[in-house]
């Protein structure tokens, strides 16, 4: 069996760096959205609160895939 040749590591520090700035930038939508939902349950509004919400689980898989790919890629030595 033959072994897979190295991939340059710049290569694989910019995947890297591209998955983490993706990361950062959905994590910062949750963030927001999570903020917003803790706003409209301080003022009672209940339904807006799970509303403004409804969306992190999606939002919160997409993080963990983009996390995975980058150590994925980090352990790619």
């Amino acid at each position: 069996m033959s072994e897979f040749p190295r991939q340059n590591p710049d290569i694989i520090l910019q995947a890297i760096t591209s998955n983490l700035a993706a990361l950062n930038d959905v994590l910062q939508v949750a963030a927001r959205r999570a903020a917003e939902g803790l706003t409209y349950a301080q003022q009672g509004e209940q339904n807006m609160a799970i509303g403004s919400t409804f969306d992190l689980d999606d939002l919160l898989a997409q993080a963990t895939a983009l996390f995975g790919a980058a150590m994925a890629l980090h352990r790619k030595k």
